[in-house]
């Protein structure tokens, strides 16, 4: 089977034509931005204008290669800019590469000139006038080379510009696009984030670079230019959506994002998925393509259907992919083989390197691919009956690692000039995310000095993590390298220093420097790491650096620290230094937040009618959108929504967005749903002053289910939004017209307590009373609740609704994914297994709870007290389920679930919690009282 389908793209116009054209329709209109400054679309036209004028007198002609020596900016756009109008190829290196790396991709390119930071021209209006034609160059993008070399790969105008008139139908492009260059200069796709919305009439954004990978940069800059649409490779997006579920700000500022590519390596099925659920206005898109090829030659608009198997997509216009097996004949579908493709996307090949093009680009047998040539991937692929992609490895020594691709025959061939090394080897360490090891027979060398000669002779993205200095390397019967034995190496070095991490558990008293060093130990898989040790020098990265200050954040009570904190003190003694005293005790901290604020003046407000307006918080979340619904469906309510939004248009769209991914939205409700744009994090709710007060003087209640969630992290992560955000809305309930607040919490609050118990908990126990809960969540609803009990005692109108294990709705079976009870029987139903353990709980289904609440909310006998919402039924988890699945002992369980990528949040979550702390028997530890009176309510509705 042949994947790819021809399509007429007019009349050949080359990219700079194309952005002339702009310039000649809007000049005036912002181009490209970088940092504080801005170059219009006529400003870059004229300087791109002189500074080819410049090129050609220093006698650069078409069809040469000239590099281009700056950093990301508005002058490397420029000097792209104007040699593309010389149909010269511009090749993108990097100021700050090692010494060795710029040599050896110099000497490949042996340029007529370097474009670089002394180059002077002066702006003009005059331009080229080259006639540019479809087999013209373009670019060039160096990748590694098996042998040490790196290979420049050659594309041309006609694959760019299939490439950007594809785009500009798939985005539906207006030219009010504004894309942020996401990637680094010497990738590929940076190529169209910096041209393709040149080419419209739109806008790019170059970040102002620091060296490092600094996501909350990243957000800042994405707010700031309200970016439309950027690009991710899969290993930094796992860190953006950590960082939009730990910090409810951050997520906001994400909130201009529409569109969303994904590219570079091997796409992470849940990290995309939660991605969506966390801003349902996205439309995420797997790309898939390689350097060969103009950026990329697959595209596949991410859906909840595609589950844990996203497939790289279908070759875009005008381009093909066929499958083909070792006898290079193509393979039936669904059959894995080697992907390889063709068409319009096809480069030219690899400057300099005639036998390794020929070897990569060969014949085209297949008379329905036009073009002479096809190009061998090296990836493995199958393609289904639609005719998409799906991955699946590859067939040679190349991996993707931060999504740049590397050979590992370069990295041996580095350290293989290493002074002592007589022969190197490299594999692919299976570490989250991966990490390369590098193996040396020397003699006189130890393992500090390769790592000395590594950091001279490669850029800081392809350091091998783990080095190994052996007298000779071990061998198979027949003479080769005996990789197995390498691998055993690696294996049994990791396996030690996990034992060692798991023994090295946190000792109390632990100081500033200990703790600093035990998150770096972990996040590196180095026990032996000292506390003078650097962190990058030790195999860190930019990723693991985000890791670190995730985790320091998570478990450190003491101010932000940023990644720039780790670049700039790189060990654990100078990185505690930049620490700031701890603001308070935890236990201290939740005592002073669990009393009414200073200032919250409650008076008895005597008795409300019923409602006739309602706002509703966490109307995007799992419960919060089914209380939307139910709302929305079945009473006449007008309802008000706050969530984290652009503005308050596209807060409506995000809660709509929400229901249509359920199956629940209908036109009719549009009228009634007002969407306000705030977060629950923020002073006064993120509200301006009118907004505050429409709300204020606009409602007559409010429900509030919103909260962060998340049973890793601590009582101070979810402090903002549970805690000071409850505080926020028991303020606004008391402004302007009265109003009730109705607040959803959970059983989690007392279930450590009722556990303590001979008999079920009742719903009127006072939680200042309550043993303090164990996870930073429930501690976080505890302290929330305690402060509103205060105040109801005072007079306010509060209600609380403390739900149950909340599951999938009965009607459209919609789950909330990222629940421990979901994570499990997902894992079960995955690995056909299920734990010996009891599993006992509630199943409440999300559509019975939420009528519980509106139930509650038109139920005069309900206000003002604690209600338990649950199903009083005691079941089995995994026979409530219906899954037929062998029991096996616990730890055997989780082993398994340790071996299965797909399992890895539940295997995370049980590192902190066993499994049966993770399901809690609800109808055993508590009664329902009143709880129980809107069974009969909500049925009435």
């Amino acid at each position: 089977m042949i994947s790819g389908t021809a399509v007429d793209n007019g009349a050949f116009h080359a990219v700079p034509t194309l952005i002339e054209r702009q310039v000649d329709r809007m000049g005036d209109r912002p181009a490209v931005t970088h940092g504080e400054r801005t170059l219009s679309y006529r400003q870059l036209d004229g300087l791109a204008n002189g500074l080819a004028a410049h090129v050609a007198r220093c006698g650069v002609r078409r069809g040469d290669v000239v590099p281009v020596l700056l950093p990301d900016g508005l002058d490397f756009a420029v000097a792209c800019l104007a040699l593309m109008k010389l149909g010269v190829a511009f090749v993108p290196l990097d100021p700050d590469w090692p010494a060795a790396t710029l040599d050896a991709t110099l000497a490949v390119l042996a340029p007529r000139m370097v474009i670089d930071g002394d180059t002077r021209y002066e702006s003009t209006t005059a331009r080229p006038g080259v006639a540019l034609g479809p087999d013209d160059l373009i670019y060039g993008i160096f990748t590694s080379g098996s042998t040490g070399t790196p290979r420049c790969a050659l594309n041309t105008h006609r694959g760019l510009v299939n490439r950007f008139a594809f785009m500009t139908r798939y985005f539906a492009a207006t030219g009010d696009e504004v894309v942020l260059q996401n990637s680094r200069h010497t990738v590929d796709s940076s190529v169209w984030q910096l041209f393709w919305p040149l080419t419209v009439g739109a806008r790019s954004v170059i970040p102002v670079r620091t060296g490092y990978v600094d996501l909350e940069h990243t957000v800042a800059t994405i707010h700031r230019h309200r970016v439309t649409l950027t690009d991710f490779v899969p290993s930094l997006l796992g860190a953006l959506v950590a960082l939009a579920d730990a910090d409810p700000a951050a997520l906001a500022r994400l909130g201009s994002l529409t569109e969303l590519v994904v590219g570079g390596e091997e796409i992470v099925a849940p990290v995309v998925h939660r991605l969506c659920e966390l801003l349902p206005g996205l439309r995420i898109t797997n790309g898939y393509g390689p350097t060969e090829a103009s950026i990329g030659m697959a595209f596949h608009p991410v859906t909840p259907a595609d589950g844990d198997a996203v497939p790289l997509g279908r070759p875009i216009d005008n381009c093909y992919a066929v499958i083909l097996g070792p006898d290079d004949r193509p393979l039936p579908i669904g059959e894995v083989g080697e992907v390889v493709i063709g068409g319009a996307c096809l480069g030219v090949g690899y400057l300099g390197a005639p036998a390794r093009t020929a070897e990569a680009f060969v014949p085209n047998q297949f008379p329905a691919i036009p073009g002479d040539r096809l190009y061998r991937t090296g990836d493995l692929g199958r393609l289904d009956a639609a005719g998409r992609l799906f991955f699946h490895g590859r067939r040679d020594f190349q991996v993707k690692i931060g999504g740049v691709r590397i050979e590992l025959g370069e990295i041996a061939a580095a350290a293989e000039r290493c002074p002592g090394v007589l022969q190197a080897r490299v594999l692919l360490a299976p570490t989250r995310p991966p990490a390369l090891a590098v193996f040396v027979a020397a003699t006189g060398l130890d393992e500090a000095a390769l790592g000395a000669h590594l950091r001279r002779e490669l850029p800081r993205d392809r350091r091998p993590r783990y080095r190994f200095v052996l007298p000779e390397l071990p061998l198979t019967d027949g003479g080769k390298v005996d990789r197995a034995r390498l691998r055993s190496l690696l294996d049994a070095q990791l396996a030690a220093d996990a034992a060692l991490l798991g023994q090295a558990g946190e000792q109390e008293g632990a100081t500033a420097v200990d703790r600093i060093l035990g998150v770096f130990r972990r996040v590196l898989l180095r026990p032996d790491l000292g506390p003078d040790d650097d962190f990058f020098d030790s195999g860190g990265d930019s990723l693991a650096a985000l890791r670190v200050i995730a985790d320091l954040r998570a478990t450190t009570p003491t101010r932000a620290v940023g990644v720039a904190d780790l670049f700039a003190a790189p060990t654990a003694t100078r990185l505690a230094g930049r620490l700031a005293p701890p603001v308070a005790d935890e236990a201290a901290l939740m005592e002073i937040d669990s009393a009414l604020p200073a200032g919250l003046d409650i008076a008895p407000l005597g008795a409300l009618g019923p409602p006739t307006s309602v706002l509703v918080t966490g109307a995007t979340g799992f419960v919060g959108s089914r209380i939307v619904y139910e709302l929305l469906a079945g009473t006449t309510l007008r309802v008000h929504v706050l969530c984290r939004a652009a503005d308050d248009d596209h807060a409506a769209r995000r809660v709509a967005g929400a229901l249509q991914g359920q199956g629940l939205w209908h036109a009719r409700f549009a009228d009634r749903l007002h969407g306000h744009a705030g977060d629950l994090a923020a002073p006064g709710l993120g509200l301006t002053g009118r907004g505050w007060d429409r709300l204020a003087g606009g409602c007559d209640a409010i429900i509030h289910s919103g909260a962060v969630v998340n049973f890793l992290f601590d009582y101070l992560t979810h402090r903002p939004a549970n805690v000071l955000g409850t505080q926020e809305l028991l303020r606004l309930a008391l402004t302007g017209r009265p109003k009730a607040l109705h607040h959803i919490s959970t059983l989690g609050v007392l279930d450590r307590e009722a556990a303590t118990r001979a008999e079920p908990l009742a719903e009127n126990f006072d939680p200042a009373w309550a043993a303090r809960p164990m996870s930073g969540y429930s501690r976080s609803k505890w302290v929330a609740e305690r402060g509103l009990t205060e105040a109801r005692q005072k007079g306010a109108h509060v209600t609380i609704y403390r739900l149950g294990e909340v599951m999938a709705a009965t009607d459209t079976g919609y789950a909330n994914s990222r629940a421990a009870t979901e994570l499990i029987l997902a894992a079960v139903a995955r690995l056909g297994v299920a734990p010996d353990v009891a599993l006992r709980t509630d199943w409440t289904p999300a559509d019975h709870a939420a009528r519980a609440v509106v139930a509650g909310l038109f139920d005069a006998r309900a206000w003002g007290r604690n209600l338990h919402v649950f199903h009083p039924d005691s079941v089995d988890l995994i026979d409530r389920a219906g899954l037929a699945a062998r029991r096996v002992p616990v730890p055997e369980f989780v082993e398994r679930l340790r071996a299965e990528p797909a399992c890895r949040l539940l295997a995370g979550l049980l590192a902190c919690k066993p499994l049966h702390e993770l399901v809690v028997d609800n109808p055993r530890l508590f009664r329902r009282e009143h709880g129980a009176q809107l069974d009969q309510k909500k049925e009435e509705r």
